[in-house]
């Protein structure tokens, strides 16, 4: 069925145009967009009360301005066409107007709320302009981006079928039509944070990158002490409340984007325009940004950067552009005059969605010197308003990136305010875990409990790290990724966190004060589960179990980029991908063990439908880097670089493989049989031709495989053993290959003669 006309999802969007900004208070347009979708009851702008059984969809303004019940014959509808909009660039303190391929008109989809059991329909239609031969041929290689504006969606880290009308990646909806999903979510499925994106191939990154993407959170209300009726399941979603408040604790979903945007000379340029000094894409007043290639966008080149001769780095990099947390680059959460409440515990959902660059989350509270203001313990209202005008116009008047890296220095130099991981990828852990950095990968999603010491000003960053700790490897010791401003976060009176005394384990204040504000909360807990929660030991909810059990194969996975006639190469085990092959092959029911690795530079590792194990990490020099505990081991933690520390025994979907380095995972196939994909979730690798199918057959299906297999590969023995008697040339190998289907005695009889 074709779609002919695309309804605008907002009128918002489309009035926004380009504008330079004073140097005083930031202006609205940058307060934070949030995309909780569970409004509470009394909330403003909540069209309906929210429906068990019915998948949900919230957005807010700009883009929808109400949360929208759909029930179970309406599907949610992602609507594809072009959207113009405008993106803030800290650069230049001004709006660059784009022109971008969007879901529903907006920055970025909607925020899709389901339960385990529930069936999801969504309707996909393309409005986008027609192809030609030239942009889509019809024997393009699929080593080659191409067909830009052909779509499909991928239900990212869901355990859904991969088949039919599925989350099958194979389907392609060009321009003009539309296609329908359903998703029949397991009774057992895990409650998480996953997400979808387009991901057709050879159109994957551009689209992503252009914001075809939306967060999908699956909602639990298993409880522990019914788990014994819920097949040994609990949700965690049902511990994370207040006893003070009597409500769940409140929840933001931060969604980042990394928008790779460029304005161009005219309407057949190829190049973005860029600063003839810094090399940074400029967009000059009543220009448009586009993502029109990859050629010069979405890859890696030459940097013509001064202090980066001789290397070869992203695009993303040299381009200056800045990551985007739920369509807004730096906003202030949770508003330009709003506040959070002190000591409130609130749950982050963390996204990565961008495509280019690795993200290092950190959290410190501001420092007051560095705007000429007196520092307090207890800062007014007041004081926070003014001392966010004041970061706002000295940020806004650092033109060069040198002194811009140096101010925010001096500004974000405070107190550290810890993270208390309690899902990767979706899954909840054995144990929460306190981080100072939350390293993100594209694909990666983390839950974390945030709860802010005080009032003040508090900066989110992207914290700066070594260049082969992130997938944007730069050759040459001493590279780094530079610290940038993420958001703003003002926090107002609250009940301040305490200082507790030290506990002997090592535990920041966070994590007791997590730990009480949990425990307090949940008396009503089995006595088992409640005596693990005072140690923040959650194994109870976490719903994947280590696969110890029989391991079926072993698989070995090289993620590597090649060079030849002239050109790059991306490929898994030295073969770009090939749609009429399939790649591998597993069995339902089983359980194997991958061994993954990264050529010269690292690569992000993620696979479909089922989630894997990590057993072991091991180092360049192919020793472990956990101790006996799990933890990293001296060594690991003298290289500076702790992202695979707590990561022993958790379940993922998506993994960086770090040049050198080999992991070492488990997966088990349930569930759902039929052929997905596994790839590098750097999306212009995937889109080059760095991914390969996978298959899950039957029990049945393998065990008819392996006697066909064998069969051949007997029946080949064979012929080479009466070519070798009529010829004269007999080996042992020949015998050995014809063994499985010929008695020993018929061979005796054949050798005698």
């Amino acid at each position: 069925m074709r779609f002919v006309r695309l309804i605008a999802a907002v009128a918002a969007c489309a009035a926004l145009s380009i504008s330079t900004l004073s140097s005083g208070a930031p202006d609205s347009a940058r307060s934070f967009i949030d995309l909780d979708d569970t409004p509470a009851v009394d909330s403003p702008g909540v069209a309906h009360a929210v429906a068990r059984g019915a998948p949900q969809l919230g957005a807010r303004e700009p883009c929808g301005g109400a949360t929208y019940v759909f029930d179970s014959s309406r599907p949610v509808t992602l609507d594809v066409g072009y959207s113009s909009y405008r993106i803030y660039n800290p650069s230049t303190n001004a709006y660059d107007q784009v022109k971008l391929r969007a879901y529903n008109g907006c920055p970025m989809g909607p925020t899709i709320s389901v339960e385990p059991g529930q069936t999801l329909k969504l309707r996909l239609n393309n409005a986008l302009p027609p192809e030609s031969a030239d942009t889509c041929p019809p024997d393009a290689a699929h080593d080659t981006p191409h067909c830009f504006n052909t779509v499909n969606v991928h239900m990212h880290g869901m355990h859904v079928s991969p088949s039919g009308s599925g989350d099958n990646v194979f389907v392609s909806v060009p321009p003009g039509d539309s296609a329908n999903y359903v998703y029949q979510i397991p009774r057992d499925h895990p409650a998480g944070t996953f997400w979808y994106h387009s991901h057709r191939h050879g159109s994957t990154a551009i689209d992503v990158a252009s914001g075809m993407e939306g967060v999908l959170i699956v909602r639990g209300h298993r409880t522990a002490a019914r788990r014994g009726a819920n097949g040994g399941i609990a949700d965690i979603d049902t511990i994370l409340h207040d006893a003070r408040f009597g409500k769940p604790f409140p929840e933001h979903v931060f969604l980042f984007q990394q928008i790779e945007y460029g304005c161009f000379a005219d309407a057949n340029a190829e190049e973005p325009l860029a600063d003839p000094v810094t090399y940074e894409w400029v967009c000059p007043r009543g220009s448009v940004g586009e993502l029109r290639n990859y050629t010069h966008q979405l890859t890696n080149r030459a940097d013509p950067r001064p202090g980066h001769t001789g290397q070869f780095n992203s695009t993303w990099a040299i381009s200056g552009r800045y990551t985007q947390i739920n369509g807004v680059v730096q906003p202030y959460f949770p508003s330009i005059r709003g506040f959070l409440p002190a000591g409130e515990i609130q749950r982050w959902r963390l996204v990565h969605g961008g495509n280019r660059d690795t993200i290092n989350l950190k959290v410190v509270r501001a420092n007051f010197a560095a705007l000429g203001r007196a520092d307090s313990i207890a800062p007014t209202v007041h004081d926070i308003d003014e001392a966010t005008d004041a970061a706002s116009a000295l940020l806004a008047s650092r033109r060069s990136h040198a002194e811009s890296v140096t101010t925010l220095n001096q500004l974000c130099s405070g107190e550290v305010v810890k993270q208390v991981e309690i899902a990767d990828d979706g899954l909840t852990r054995n144990a929460m875990v306190e981080k100072d950095v939350e390293t993100l990968n594209p694909g990666y999603r983390r839950d974390v409990l945030m709860a802010f010491p005080a009032p003040g000003l508090y900066c989110v960053l992207d914290e700066a790290a070594d260049a082969a700790t992130t997938i944007d490897f730069r050759p040459g010791a001493g590279n780094v990724k530079d610290r940038r401003l993420l958001a703003f976060v003002r926090v107002g009176p609250g009940t301040n966190v305490p200082a507790y005394a030290p506990d002997g384990l090592g535990h920041s204040k966070y994590w007791q004060y997590v730990r009480n504000r949990l425990v307090d909360a949940n008396r009503d807990l089995p006595s088992d589960v409640l005596a693990d929660l005072r140690s923040l030991d959650t194994h109870v909810f976490a719903p994947e179990k280590p696969l110890i059990g029989p391991i079926n194969k072993q698989v070995s996975i090289l993620l590597d980029v090649g060079f030849s006639n002239g050109a790059l190469h991306f490929m898994m085990n030295g073969q770009t991908y090939d749609p009429a092959r399939i790649d591998y092959t597993a069995t339902l029911g089983t359980t194997d063990e991958w061994r993954l690795k990264a050529g010269a530079g690292g690569h992000v590792f993620h696979i479909h439908v089922n989630p894997f194990e990590i057993v072991d990490i091991l180092n360049p020099r192919g020793a472990t880097i956990f101790d006996t505990s799990g933890n990293c081991t001296a060594e690991e933690l003298a290289s500076g670089d702790q992202q695979y520390c707590a990561l022993r025994d958790v379940f993922l979907d998506t993994i960086f493989v770090k040049a050198g380095y080999t992991v070492v995972m488990r997966t088990h196939y349930q569930d759902f049989t039929g052929e997905f994909v596994m790839h590098c979730h750097i999306l212009d690798h995937e889109d080059a031709g760095m991914m390969q199918n996978v298959e899950i057959v039957t029990p049945t299906t393998a065990l008819i495989s392996r006697i066909s297999t064998t069969f051949s590969s007997a029946k080949a023995g064979i012929d080479a053993f009466m070519d070798g008697l009529r010829y004269g040339t007999r080996r042992a190998s020949q015998l050995a290959l014809a063994a499985p289907i010929c008695r020993a005695a018929n061979v005796q009889a054949l050798t005698a003669k």
